[in-house]
């Protein structure tokens, strides 16, 4: 049986408490000439939960400075949906801007929705793409459904949650997704939407024949969301996977990882980049925050020396970046890092090239 997510007003409520906790943390536990960037990072945080909390409850479209943004709710887009009904954001490339003609498709992590990763979604908008943030089934993440009760004992836990998140196939006892609510159902019907309902912007380009042409796609996400990018990775032939805190799937009653980051690639060789805070202990599970980075490295192919972003472009053309900014900000400030405002450099090269 799926565990239910807590309500919305909760959710809203702990994200306000989270954020006024690490702010007295910084208050109180920091030197005052160490404060001055970190303070504008919380403060920004405590405007844009905000922000988020009215937009989700009533979605508006418009500009964005020089972008156009739509806050489509899923069930505007498919009836059946009636749970996870945080609006969908959506850009369209920046007018002016030589037009990529790729979709890129960007997941955020456990129970958050696409608002709060705005930054990077309009980043993708500025370089040419059409970009989607998805809203979909995020109330629990992987790593707790896998790692309690009975599924603790089911080596297959991993790979067929997400693909029942990712497909909406009946393959898991342990989520209840089905096609229309899935994240491969819920992105054919918005493009359907888009296509009905803004023609000419070019988002037609994108499906066929009720269809999504994969090849045309990169996807992309945080925490949760990259694992579901990842496993797309290796079913679907998208054109590249960009990969925020994670993939972070670990077996406490194994002390492994599972069998699926073996499984053989459909997306191209090398287009796989990823992107983590050197000491993230919620995507480590284990303990050893090499973890993740060794997963990248094999299996999932990801070469190239772990390299620090502050090297700068082209950050010796490896796949396995780390950063270290957000240290002492504690452990959801350092696991969030990677989608905070300041990467925009780093994003190019992982997500938007």
């Amino acid at each position: 049986m799926k565990i239910l997510s807590l309500s919305k007003n909760i959710n809203t409520l702990f994200f306000f408490v989270v954020i006024f906790s690490l702010s007295h943390l910084f208050l109180f536990c920091k030197k005052e000439s160490e404060t001055n960037q970190d303070l504008l990072k919380i403060i920004s945080l405590n405007l844009y939960a905000r922000s988020c909390a009215g937009q989700n409850a009533f979605p508006s479209n418009g500009a964005v400075g020089s972008l156009i943004r739509y806050q489509i709710a899923p069930s505007l887009t498919n009836s059946q949906i009636t749970t996870f009904n945080a609006p969908h954001q959506v850009f369209p490339p920046q007018t002016g801007i030589t037009q990529k003609n790729k979709l890129s498709v960007f997941y955020p992590g456990t129970d958050s929705t696409p608002c709060e990763i705005n930054a990077i979604l309009q980043q993708g908008a500025t370089r040419g793409y059409h970009v989607i943030g998805l809203s979909y089934p995020n109330g629990e993440a992987v790593n707790t459904i896998c790692n309690q009760g009975s599924a603790r004992n089911d080596a297959s836990c991993f790979e067929m949650v997400r693909r029942e998140i990712v497909t909406g196939e009946s393959v898991s006892p342990y989520v209840a997704v089905d096609s229309g609510n899935a994240i491969e159902g819920r992105l054919l019907s918005l493009l359907l939407y888009l296509n009905q309902n803004y023609p000419g912007q070019g988002w037609d380009q994108y499906v066929s024949g009720g269809s999504i042409l994969w090849s045309s796609v990169y996807v992309g996400g945080h925490s949760q969301g990259s694992g579901h990018a990842a496993y797309q990775g290796k079913i679907r032939t998208v054109g590249r996977v960009s990969i925020y805190s994670g993939v972070s799937d670990y077996s406490l009653q194994t002390a492994s990882t599972p069998s699926w980051f073996g499984l053989s690639q459909q997306a191209p060789a090398g287009s796989y980049y990823g992107l983590i805070h050197e000491n993230d202990s919620i995507a480590n599970l284990s303990g050893n925050m090499n973890q993740v980075t060794d997963v990248w490295l094999s299996p999932l192919g990801m070469v190239g020396a772990l390299t620090n972003v502050n090297v700068g472009s082209p950050y010796g053309n490896s796949k396995r970046l780390v950063t270290t900014s957000c240290n002492g900000m504690g452990t959801l400030a350092m696991h969030s890092c990677p989608m905070f405002n300041g990467f925009q450099n780093v994003w190019n090269y992982v997500s938007y090239p």
